[in-house]
């Protein structure tokens, strides 16, 4: 038995629809033959099922807004980590100095219950905007990063590296077997410790890594499966 945990957008979720019926076709077969497949996302809850359910995507596990919130292959939510409110006020205090807009996200939809909150989002005007509001965030006790047009930002002990640290502690897997791929920012950390490789294009914070770069993710499941 092997164990994936692939990113979603660009890795898994693709533009091309001849690509992501290969991805979707190859992720099916790779658990049918026994294997566990983990999706893990920036990506809430009910946002990433959107796209699960209307494409008919498989999966073992997912584990959603870059590890805040793990679920199985029935959707239970196993663990959870939330954002403090403390936190949370500091890191208004900087979005609202920046003029930077902002939700609170609860991992499924956005809400104004602080103290059931575990990421905040901040919507930036421009890179440069975006990257001044990290440096001011950097001693507020929170892990922060850029995407394509927001601010993310959970707790400092929460990241992609992490999560799959609790999620096999929780369901007692076997972390030798497991191999993970992404391509942004925001899969360094689980990049650099396990098993794995990156995607052909990717972001450049990346580009040191010691890893084979695959064009599509249905060649990597291919390999996997092979050996």
């Amino acid at each position: 038995m092997k164990i994936l945990a692939s990113d979603f957008d660009d890795t898994l979720f693709v533009k091309d629809k001849d690509i992501l019926e290969k991805n979707i076709i190859a992720i099916k077969k790779f658990i049918a033959n026994g294997n566990i497949f983990c999706i893990i996302t920036g990506r809430n809850y009910s946002f990433l099922k959107q796209e699960l359910n209307k494409h008919n995507i498989s999966y073992s596990y997912l584990i959603c807004c870059d590890g805040a919130k793990i679920f199985n292959n029935v959707d239970y939510c196993i663990d959870s980590y939330l954002l403090s409110e403390e936190k949370i006020n500091k890191c208004i205090d900087v979005l609202e100095k920046n003029n930077c807009q902002y939700y609170l996200d609860d991992g499924y939809n956005e809400t104004f219950n602080k103290n059931d909150c575990i990421k905040v989002v901040g919507i930036f005007n421009d890179k440069e905007q975006g990257k001044n509001i990290i440096a001011q965030l950097k001693n507020v006790g929170v892990y922060a990063y850029l995407s394509s047009e927001h601010v993310n930002i959970i707790d400092d002990s929460v990241n992609k590296l992490n999560s799959l640290k609790r999620l096999f502690n929780l369901e007692e897997l076997d972390l030798r077997k497991l191999y993970v791929i992404g391509n942004e920012v925001n899969d360094l950390e689980m990049l650099k410790y396990f098993n794995g490789a990156v995607m052909k294009e990717h972001s450049r914070e990346l580009d040191d890594l010691d890893k084979k770069e695959y064009e599509y993710l249905y060649q990597y499941i291919e390999e996997l499966s092979k050996n």
